[in-house]
């Protein structure tokens, strides 16, 4: 079937244009000539390698790890476009941020170009969107967006009119694909605004040939691989099925056992629970009558269910023995439930699909405190690193300089505040639940830096160094390893100070981390950092980066040494104390004291 998806979203980029003489427009697709995720893109743009950028419905200067490298990049950018409801931290860079603060850059030394654009928010827009469990759901247009306010598919639909315009009687190669490209979303009420039915159903697809051209897919296995169907993605086939926004059903359950199949629509084919085969036994009886799912019907000669879409073959009956010299879907036994994995079983051990397979194993974080207990490897060889100037880390576990930095800290949520804060730092009522940065730590913490409760704290990596309110809670507890107590500190990363009129301040906790990143997806690894805190405010001005860098002097952070040192099988480990840094150049706790810019 992968021909067949493939081909079909060819032909739903293309449309007319992709036949088979040209392979249906393969060769106009970009080619991946390595990694291209958000951190990479950074890191090439703060090296001058990314001209320009567009920003929507994130907030990275806060919501990212490594917040300096950020703006650093976004201060090398010829040219960035910011759509949001508020002026957020990453949209007024330019003019305000930490490095503005000490002294670092200036407004007028900054050369990219911002372009703000007003987002409309989500009760102006109408369209689809996704939950992590697969449900699609269609969310209907309550209100108009103010003033120039629009949605991001309204904002793509009239640029791709407008490059179009731009390109049209080109004869440059390179222009093809985007003059090729389908673009016939315009709404019946309003040319110049995107009718988001109509994205959906060329999400869906449709057969193109015979009877029933110009009609929706039904389901994806009637995808074909020679230009008679198209679809944007697969696994959203049926979505619109028959002409109908199965998205914007809303009927509710009828009992707590119903799985509700009209309520929105799940990917693949509506099917509410994955695998569904596995919730009978070999013989395909239900494990508990009680809770009967899925089941085999003697009677009827197929698999059938409570309600759900049976997520198996329909007819292969459960004592099938598939012949071992059999392929693809022909491979399956009727006991095979798990039926997109090559050999249809649960894999606990991944021959293929992930990097760091084929099986789990323990590692311990970039800056964790404490030594791998399992194995001299201290953290995952497969892990992404970046020696970088502006990308240091703090020395490996027991080694030299490791206890400059001599506890954990971990970030998370609160219930008040929503990411990056584009959407609740500028709301008045949430702002009195939560006004500013806070840190938690234990009381034995508390005790050994001296902390007051209530009072401020300074929190220190090679990155930055931030301030926040201390709060003493036992929520946080010390941990005793191997005869040794480590202490945890913990940080809400939604604040920041730099964005225009938000009621709720306070220092970014992700200025602090650095960039280390899993080998699959590269997502960050932001919940364990090495870290020092000490009582009082931080320095303000040039005197910050000052105290900065006086801790990685005395912890000998270079880019070379600030990296990490992988122990060999023989390497004796050195001891350290994890409690060894006292006092530090922080402020007297002064709650008096100037308040930072932006604040």
């Amino acid at each position: 079937m992968a021909r067949a998806f493939n081909t079909s979203l060819l032909k739903a980029y293309f449309g007319d244009a992709a036949t088979k003489d040209n392979d249906f427009g393969y060769h106009w697709l970009p080619r991946i000539d390595g990694k291209h995720g958000t951190y990479q893109t950074m890191m090439n743009m703060a090296d001058g390698l990314v001209e320009g950028y567009l920003v929507f419905g994130q907030n990275p200067a806060v919501s990212s790890i490594n917040g300096k490298l950020h703006r650093k990049a976004f201060r090398t950018a010829k040219w960035m476009v910011v759509r949001d409801k508020e002026m957020i931290e990453t949209a007024n860079f330019w003019r305000n941020s930490p490095e503005h603060e000490t002294g670092e850059v200036t407004a007028e030394d900054i050369g990219t170009e911002v372009f703000y654009l007003p987002a409309a928010a989500h009760v102006e827009k109408a369209g689809s969107f996704t939950q992590t469990q697969r449900m699609v759901q269609f969310r209907e247009k309550a209100v108009e967006p103010p003033g120039d306010a629009q949605s991001e598919l309204d904002f793509f639909f009239q640029l791709g009119q407008r490059l179009r315009e731009r390109l049209a009687g080109s004869t440059d190669p390179r222009d093809r694909a985007l003059l090729n490209m389908t673009w016939d979303y315009a709404s019946a009420a309003d040319p110049l605004r995107a009718d988001p039915e109509a994205v959906l159903g060329e999400i869906n697809g449709y057969y193109l040939t015979g009877e029933r051209a110009g009609q929706p897919l039904d389901k994806f296995v009637d995808m074909k691989d020679d230009g008679s169907t198209s679809g944007g993605c697969w696994i959203y086939a049926g979505v619109y099925a028959g002409g109908v926004n199965h998205a914007a059903k809303r009927t509710p359950a009828k009992s707590p056992t119903d799985p509700a199949p009209d309520w929105g629509w799940i990917w693949p084919a509506n099917r509410r629970v994955l695998y569904n085969r596995a919730s009978a036994d070999p013989q395909g009886r239900p494990w508990s009558e009680r809770k009967k799912y899925v089941w085999w019907d003697e009677a009827a000669g197929q698999w059938t269910s409570t309600g759900d879409v049976v997520d198996f073959p329909a007819t292969l009956r459960p004592d099938f023995v598939a012949d071992p010299a059999a392929q693809g879907a022909g491979a399956l036994c009727g006991t095979d439930a798990f039926i997109m994995q090559d050999d249809g079983k649960a894999w606990l051990f991944a021959p293929s699909g992930v990097v760091d397979g084929p099986l789990p194993a323990h590692y311990e974080a970039q800056e964790s405190r404490v030594a791998n207990p399992l194995y001299n490897v201290q953290s995952s060889p497969s892990r992404g690193l970046y020696s970088r100037s502006d990308n240091l880390q703090t020395p490996p576990v027991g080694s030299d300089g490791s206890q400059v930095y001599p506890f954990t800290f971990t970030t998370y949520r609160v219930t008040e505040q929503h990411g990056a804060g584009g959407k609740s730092r500028w709301v008045p009522y949430l702002a009195e639940l939560q006004p500013e940065q806070f840190c938690e730590v234990s009381p034995e913490l508390a005790e050994l830096r001296r902390l007051e409760h209530g009072g401020w704290a300074t929190i220190i990596t090679p990155r930055s160094a931030i301030e926040a309110r201390v709060l003493v809670t036992e929520r946080m507890k010390a941990r005793t390893v191997d005869g040794r107590q480590f202490h945890q500190i913990g940080l809400p990363f939604h604040f920041a100070n730099y964005g225009e009129g938000a009621e709720v301040t306070g220092d970014s906790a992700n200025d602090l981390i650095g960039v280390t990143l899993e080998p699959n997806a590269s997502i960050q690894q932001a919940k364990v950092t090495a870290c020092d805190i000490q009582p009082g405010r931080r320095p303000r001005g040039r005197a910050l980066t000052q105290f900065v860098a006086a801790y990685r002097e005395r912890a000998g952070i270079t880019a070379e040494t600030g990296m990490d040192r992988v122990l060999v099988p023989g390497e004796p480990e050195r001891d350290f104390d994890p409690t060894g840094v006292q006092g530090g150049p922080c402020a007297e706790d002064d709650t008096t004291a100037e308040k930072p810019q932006g604040a």
